[in-house]
C-alpha cells in the first residue's frame, strides 16, 4: 500500500526542517561559542605563561616583577631585596696639590685604590608585559645607578714642603676629599652603568627565554625619565 502523495510531502519537510535546525545548531557552535572558547583557552594559556615567568624570576633571580597580560594586571611586583649590584670595578685615582708663594713651592700628590659598585634600586618596579598571543614579552626595568665608590687605600706619592711654605693638616685633609670627589666623578665618566645594565639584561633575558616558546621574543626597556 503505497503512502499518500501529502504523507510523504510533510515527511519530507520535516526531515529538512530537521537537518536546517541541526546545521543551524552546529555554525552558531562553530561561529560564536566555538572562538569564544579558542579565546578563553589563549587567555589561560598566556596568563599561565607569564605566571611562569614570574616563577622563573622569583626562584633563579629573586625578583618578583610587576606581570601584565594582554593589558591586565595579574601579579602586583614586590621588591624582595631593596639593591642589587651587577658591576663592581676596582680603579686608582690621583690628586696632585701644587701651590707656590714668594718663590716657595709645596706639593702633595695623593694616590687612592678604590672600589665602585653599580646596579639596581628595585625599589622601582619592574614590569614583565606579555603580549596577547604571548609571542612579544616586554621587560621594563628601571635605569642603572652608581650605589657606592668605597676607598679601599690611599698612598701619599709626594709631600714636599716649601721652604717657607708648609702643608698644614688642613690641606692634606682637602686633598684626600677632593681625591674622593674625582674618583666619584672619573666613575660617572666610564661605561660602568651601561655594564650594569647589560649584565641584567642577559641574566633576565637567559631566564625569560628558557620559560617561553622559542618564536617568543624578548624585549628589555628602560622607560623615558
Amino acid at each position: 500500500m503505497q503512502m499518500p502523495k501529502s504523507s510523504r510531502s510533510i515527511r519530507l519537510a520535516i526531515a529538512i526542517s530537521i537537518v536546517i535546525v541541526v546545521l543551524t545548531g552546529a555554525l552558531y557552535l562553530l561561529l560564536y561559542h566555538g572562538p569564544a572558547r579558542l579565546i578563553t583557552h589563549s587567555k589561560n594559556t598566556t596568563e599561565e605563561l607569564g605566571r611562569t615567568v614570574y616563577r622563573a624570576l622569583d626562584e633563579l633571580a629573586n625578583l618578583r616583577p610587576k606581570v601584565i597580560v594582554s593589558g591586565r594586571t595579574i601579579i602586583e611586583g614586590t621588591a624582595e631585596i631593596a639593591e642589587l649590584t651587577t658591576v663592581e670595578k676596582n680603579f686608582e685615582q690621583t690628586h696632585t696639590v701644587e701651590t707656590t708663594w714668594l718663590g716657595s713651592t709645596k706639593r702633595l700628590n695623593v694616590k687612592g685604590r678604590f672600589t665602585a659598585k653599580a646596579g639596581f634600586d628595585l625599589k622601582q618596579a619592574i614590569t614583565i608585559d606579555v603580549a596577547e598571543d604571548g609571542k612579544i614579552i616586554r621587560v621594563s626595568l628601571p635605569p642603572a645607578r652608581i650605589h657606592s665608590v668605597e676607598q679601599t687605600n690611599v698612598e701619599i706619592l709626594e709631600d714636599e714642603n716649601g721652604y717657607w711654605n708648609k702643608i698644614t693638616k688642613e690641606q692634606r685633609q682637602e686633598a684626600l676629599n677632593a681625591l674622593m670627589s674625582d674618583a666619584r666623578k672619573s666613575v660617572g665618566e666610564t661605561p660602568i652603568l651601561r655594564e650594569a645594565e647589560q649584565s641584567f639584561e642577559k641574566q633576565i633575558a637567559d631566564i625569560i627565554r628558557r620559560q617561553v616558546p622559542q618564536d617568543s621574543k624578548v624585549i628589555i626597556e628602560y622607560p623615558k625619565q
